[in-house]
């Protein structure tokens, strides 16, 4: 029906333009990719203004006829013609009930920006919903009960149970005796070292004893006594007397350390490695996660660590970007590589047992290193090797990429990096106000992972008790002992809150990239007087927190319930581009004395070359950057590439859901060659963004690890805030660290990929639909890096359009090219200065002349009173970045048609 009425509005509003695709997608002449395929929401003649208005599709296609008809009577009043009389449904598209009503409200015709309107508003409810449905999950689990015993306890997390079941140091009976201790399996043995232990009953003891002089109560197993009687009264011709007794007998200690807080584990090696590998085998993964009850004091400081570093680095960047991001880049190449040397020493234990000769081991003091490696003491030897030998080689690998990463840096892979930064720190600074979030996203980032991390724990500690475990004639009785296990049926509501775990703090930072866009768009299409942007938008922040919540909540989202798990992809495809050298690879600028060195750097570059076809050859086009071939659906060629944060940009700009503005977005980018290479290639920000991202995560981790070891009350294993594990905590601090680093660096990173966004749809916007020229809003900071493509028109229609130059351009010596470079972009540069000298309009600031100013994508605000009229004479904004007369939020979005 949709098709069908969209078919009559093109009858009525007369012939459709020659080649003009009626389909889904952005629309060109036919066989015209420059147009991104066909879509007629993007082949429009200017009266339409680009086109755009609701249609049942979910598009911006719409009539000018039925444009003007619907600002004047609204859009629930059809068009008076007969065959325009559809069924009272035919109109009720979702885009009728968000889609403003009034004329005021219509898309911008200088920059393209539409109007705020809902979008994707089943999706907030649909994470409203699941998040009540974890809410439910943690309720349900710590409020049940079974035999009268709590069926969730975090306390299990962090003490061990005795034979009867109780909880040592929490229990009553046992609430002095916080540690679990492995009896002797003869209770009349009283050497030093016992022959064997009974692994399956231990006792609750106030302290590891260090001797065999003291005795603890132990529990052994069943006693059996069968007995036949032959006959007996009333003809019973045998019975048969079978007796159970389960002792409790005084058992001599033998000598043992507290190890993991609560455990005695014996000194020798032996049966330690047999308790590590059958009563704790697994249970120590649960004991793991018992280590986050009282650590977040110091996860609070390292977040603040974090903060601060951030704001650090900020600046840092933007004073010297090459020189410091090689810093931290030689710096990480050396951390990595003495911690890989640390961890390989275990080699000499592994040696030792292949060559049997442990005289090894105290000739190079193994048996020291054992006591500063963390892995021994909670393994076994054998596994403890093996994992540090594992880490030694994972080090080293990052060692190697980083070397790479140094190679692409000092070479040309860090060309226009420093342009894209220049162009970031000009955006930002110029609103200061955008420094605020990753503070406040950092503060809620750590909030949450408490919260989450608290409420995992009792997920992790559910269970039940078993106490009738004696079998008599196929029945069940109680015995002296009850035995906890674990409850594995609460995997799937495991499952199902990790991943509401991830989609929360994905929200986090989705929030601060949405936030990012929303500034960086604004202070884009704000037009330049000469070479620079007059004015800027006051609060951006909190404008686009308002509009977020109000219109885009739901979008917001639905991208971050998709990104975090594409995201891999694109991060694997960018670590095998940095990591491994090309044949422009380089390890120092080519103005150090060291420069002879790029050449080897160059040689081993190009010995990779085949790699990287390769891994090209074997990736599938899902996991590539190409649209091609052009595929409908969620899971086409390049959809790893497609739910992005850039997605957000078009949400913004053009108001529409995160899965059509996704899509759109990926192919707007895939259209030149600058976007291309910044936003799909990896070319950009995204080394410094990753390295502050990886050297805040780091630093907040060693910082975390030395807290903990160096607090008493939390490595005291008789303390109740004792911490079992912290090389996990640890490992959770990196990536909490982590993560808040990334809300600081994505004001390069996003910044600039939003920049160059925004210059694509305006170069784009300007040829469909007449839009301002993309000169109007550039920064002059991205001039170089989109001269590639910023001359050069989206195709010529006639042979003989072109400049003379563009046809032998391909023929011409790589100086001459260079040179008429130059020539351009001195052209340009005079071109600037002049308009710089003008003399002021009229309607100017005295100190400073402020031209018109497009639409920004603020929401309009009543009861404000209303600046000057757009269309009379423009905006005038204060020369020190102050609001216009009767408020900033007063702009309506646009003009009347």
């Amino acid at each position: 029906r949709a098709a069908e009425q969209r078919a009559r509005i093109g009858q009525r509003g007369g012939a459709p333009m020659a080649g003009t695709y009626h389909d889904g997608g952005y629309g060109g002449m036919p066989g015209d990719y420059g147009g991104y395929g066909p879509d007629p929401g993007y082949m429009a003649v200017p009266p339409d203004y680009g086109g755009y208005g609701p249609e049942p599709a979910g598009g911006y296609a719409m009539s000018s006829e039925q444009y003007a008809h619907e600002s004047q009577y609204g859009q629930d009043v059809e068009l008076p013609h007969d065959d325009y009389r559809q069924d009272e449904d035919m109109n009720k598209s979702y885009q009728q009930y968000t889609e403003g009503k009034t004329a005021l409200k219509c898309i911008d015709a200088e920059n393209g920006i539409a109007p705020r309107r809902c979008t994707d508003c089943v999706c907030l409810f649909v994470f409203l919903f699941y998040l009540l449905g974890m809410v439910v999950i943690v309720a349900y689990t710590r409020n049940r009960t079974i035999q009268d015993r709590p069926y969730a306890d975090i306390r299990r997390l962090t003490h061990g149970h005795d034979y009867q079941g109780r909880l040592c140091g929490v229990d009553d009976e046992v609430r002095d005796k916080p540690f679990l201790f492995w009896c002797r399996l003869d209770p009349n043995e009283a050497t030093p070292l016992p022959q064997s232990l009974n692994l399956e009953f231990p006792s609750c003891v106030a302290a590891c004893p260090t001797n065999s002089s003291l005795r603890v109560p132990c529990l052994f197993p069943h006693a059996v006594q069968q007995m036949s009687v032959q006959g007996g009264p009333f003809g019973t011709v045998e019975t048969y007397h079978v007796q159970f007794e389960q002792s409790v007998a005084m058992t001599y200690t033998y000598a043992s350390m507290p190890t993991g807080g609560r455990f005695c584990m014996p000194e020798d090696l032996a049966m330690k490695t047999a308790i590590k590998h059958q009563p704790l085998r697994y249970a120590r993964f649960f004991y793991m996660a018992g280590s986050f009850q009282d650590p977040w004091l110091i996860l609070f400081g390292a977040t603040l660590l974090a903060i601060s570093l951030g704001y650090v680095y900020l600046f840092v960047i933007k004073a010297a970007p090459l020189q410091f991001l090689m810093a931290l880049l030689y710096s990480s190449w050396l951390l990595f590589t003495l911690a890989g040397g640390f961890f390989f020493y275990a080699v000499v234990g592994l040696s030792a047992s292949f060559t049997g000769n442990p005289s090894m081991l105290d000739t190079l003091a193994f048996k020291r290193y054992m006591t500063l490696n963390p892995l021994y003491e909670q393994f076994s030897e054998e596994t403890a090797t093996g994992a540090s030998l594992t880490i030694a080689g994972f080090l080293w690998f990052l060692g190697c990429g980083v070397l790479g990463a140094i190679s692409h840096v000092a070479g040309k892979g860090f060309r226009y990096v420093p342009d894209l930064i220049d162009a970031s720190a000009e955006c930002w600074t110029a609103m200061l106000t955008m420094l605020v979030p990753p503070g406040i996203e950092a503060l809620l980032k750590f909030f949450l992972m408490w919260v989450l991390s608290y409420n995992f724990m009792y997920l992790m500690s559910v269970g039940w008790y078993e106490e009738d475990r004696l079998m008599v004639n196929e029945r069940l009785y109680k015995d002296a002992t009850a035995v906890f296990h674990t409850d594995y049926s609460i995997l799937p509501m495991i499952v199902y809150y990790l991943f509401g775990w991830v989609w929360i703090m994905e929200i986090t930072t989705a929030s601060g990239q949405f936030l990012v866009s929303f500034a960086v768009i604004s202070w884009y299409f704000m037009k330049k007087e000469g070479p620079h942007k007059t004015g800027v938008p006051p609060m951006p922040p909190v404008y686009g927190a308002l509009d977020g919540a109000l219109y885009h909540a739901g979008s917001i989202c639905l991208g971050a319930a998709i990104i975090p798990w594409v995201r891999p992809i694109r991060l694997w495809n960018w670590v095998w581009e940095e990591a491994v050298p090309n044949d422009e690879a380089a390890c120092c600028p080519q103005d150090s004395p060291l420069k002879a060195l790029n050449l080897l750097c160059k040689c081993i570059g190009g010995l990779c070359n085949p790699c990287h076809k390769a891994r090209e050859s074997c990736t599938p086009s899902c996991c590539g950057t190409s649209p091609e071939p052009r595929t409908e659906g969620l899971f086409g060629p390049g959809c790893a590439y497609r739910y992005t944060k850039n997605g957000y940009n078009d949400v913004i700009i053009r108001s529409q859901h995160y899965l059509q503005a996704s899509k759109r977005a990926f192919l707007l980018v895939n259209k030149y060659t600058s976007t291309r290479d910044y936003l799909l290639e990896g070319k950009g920000c995204q080394v410094v963004s990753a390295t502050g991202v990886v050297s805040i995560g780091v630093v907040g981790m060693i910082f975390t690890y030395w807290a903990i070891m160096t607090t008493s009350s939390l490595t005291d294993p008789t303390s109740d805030s004792y911490i079992c594990d912290p090389i996990i905590v640890a490992l959770v601090a990196f990536c909490l660290c982590g993560h808040i680093g990334y809300g600081f660096m994505m004001l390069f990173d996003h910044t600039a990929d939003t920049l160059l966004y925004c210059y694509a749809w305006n170069k784009k916007f300007a040829k469909d639909n007449n839009g301002a020229p993309v000169e109007d809003y550039l920064p002059e900071s991205l001039t170089d890096i989109v001269d590639q493509d910023m001359d050069e028109d989206d195709g010529y229609c006639f042979f003989g359009q072109a400049r003379p130059e563009m046809y032998l351009s391909t023929w011409l010596g790589r100086s001459r090219r260079v040179e008429m470079k130059e020539e351009r972009l001195a052209t340009k540069a005079k071109q600037s200065a002049a308009g710089s000298s003008r003399a002021p309009s009229a309607g100017s600031h005295a100190g400073g002349s402020f031209r018109q100013q497009p639409q920004v994508p603020y929401r309009q605000v009543s009861g404000i009173s209303s600046p000057p009229s757009m269309a009379g004479g423009g905006a005038n904004y204060d020369p020190n970045g102050g609001s216009p007369p009767g408020g900033y939020g007063s702009y309506t979005y646009g003009r009347p048609p």
